[in-house]
């Protein structure tokens, strides 16, 4: 019998570990990060701390005061990060989306194709499944606050005489419908969009972990769209074209599908509906049927110029930061995605600070009062426009709605 009995105890240990094999992440791709939400990514807060009017900084406004809504309002999964190495190896770890990124790009610049093979060929921190990051990954890295973000930037202009000055670019794996000679970038330090020849020379930032996708979307039959992916549910309609406070006004207001916590969505946000597949739109349109090929607004402010705001264009899929809040742009409201609504005189959890050379440690989320800082130098997208003096905002009545026809008006009026 003890024979018999060491006989099953061993059978059952081969069982128990042929069990637990099967859930054993291969060496070579592992250690991502584990995403303990319903949905398989989220998406990451801003980094903007800091509210403003279309003229200036103000303090946060509390609900139902003008210009409540704004990016600065909610706290929306707020970045956590850790470092590991130093120097040309260094990398970053976001615990958010899961992705690991490159912290300092190779100094030496690429064409599209080389940039695919140099990300394909890296081995990096122990690591060889390194990629080129479509352009919502790259975004999700950036801080579009004042605080600096977590990739180490090599910036510089070139110029070459009789030229103008180019920005410094950074390769995305985003491009126009095959066949195309082109791919997306975004550029250094303002963080815009840009579309450039694929044999133009960029710099490289490489990425590891799961990759963010698009098209999972469900039509809820309530004039509501899921995100299956990061479980945003976004407003089906839109509304005619608003300037940017009585977009913010509308979002908060808004009672749609027995929910009534829809506000204007973030940079970050509104970029996971940009769809590089289609060709009339950059966007989904069997599930967004009247979206226009031009401007929509987000809610997060160009922290430099308190006066313009950060919009996307759904003909090119492409970020701004020139977008004068005095224009009016159309809306689309989105709910959900872990936001948490702020106090009016707000404390708001900082950007964290990297720490160098401890790889296992979760860096802990700083917590402090913010105070006015002075206005950065920076590029906007458009010529500055003179700023008008703010007034109280107001929701759009219902007569605004978009109901999926096109409109008695040209709506070019209202661009760029």
């Amino acid at each position: 019998m003890p024979r018999a009995r060491n006989r099953c105890s061993t059978l059952c240990a081969l069982f128990l570990l042929a069990t637990l094999a099967c859930f054993v992440v291969p060496a070579t791709a592992g250690n991502y990060v584990e995403k303990q939400e319903h949905y398989p990514t989220s998406i990451p807060d801003t980094g903007q701390e800091l509210c403003y009017n279309t003229v200036k900084e103000i303090p946060c406004p509390g609900p139902g005061e003008p210009f409540y809504g704004q990016d600065a309002n909610y706290s929306i999964h707020t970045p956590v990060y850790t470092t590991s190495n130093q120097g040309a190896t260094a990398t970053v770890t976001d615990h958010i989306t899961g992705l690991t990124w490159q912290r300092r790009p190779d100094p030496l610049l690429k064409t599209w194709s080389e940039a695919i093979d140099y990300t394909g060929e890296l081995n990096l921190s122990g690591f060889n499944d390194w990629r080129l990051p479509s352009k919502q990954e790259l975004q999700t890295i950036f801080s579009f606050g004042k605080a600096p973000g977590q990739l180490q930037q090599v910036v510089h202009e070139t110029q070459t005489p009789g030229q103008n000055k180019e920005r410094s670019c950074a390769w995305t794996i985003s491009n126009q419908v095959f066949p195309s000679l082109e791919a997306k970038t975004i550029c250094l330090p303002d963080k815009q969009g840009a579309i450039s020849s694929k044999y133009k020379k960029q710099y490289v930032y490489a990425v590891r972990g799961p990759s963010y996708m698009t098209g999972h979307l469900r039509d809820n039959g309530n004039q509501t769209i899921t995100d299956q992916y990061t479980g945003l549910m976004w407003q089906k309609r839109e509304i005619l074209p608003q300037k940017w406070g009585n977009a913010l006004a509308y979002c908060e207001e808004l009672q749609l599908a027995g929910f009534d916590d829809w506000r204007l969505p973030t940079l970050k946000e509104l970029m996971t509906l940009v769809n590089e597949d289609h060709n009339t739109a950059s966007i989904d349109t069997s599930f967004f049927p009247a979206t226009r090929t031009a401007a929509y607004w987000t809610s997060t402010t160009f922290s430099g110029h308190p006066g313009f705001a950060w919009y996307i264009r759904f003909d090119t899929g492409l970020e701004y930061n020139g977008g004068y809040k005095g224009r009016r742009y159309f809306v689309r409201a989105v709910r959900s995605g872990g936001a948490i609504a702020e106090a009016a005189q707000k404390t708001v959890l900082k950007p964290l600070p990297v720490v160098e050379e401890q790889p296992e440690e979760i860096v802990p989320v700083a917590t402090k009062t913010v105070t006015v800082e002075d206005p950065v130098e920076a590029t906007i997208a458009s010529e500055p426009v003179k700023a008008e003096e703010p007034t109280e905002t107001t929701p759009p009545d219902a007569s605004e709605m978009d109901i999926f026809e096109p409109y008695p008006l040209d709506y070019q009026l209202y661009e760029e």
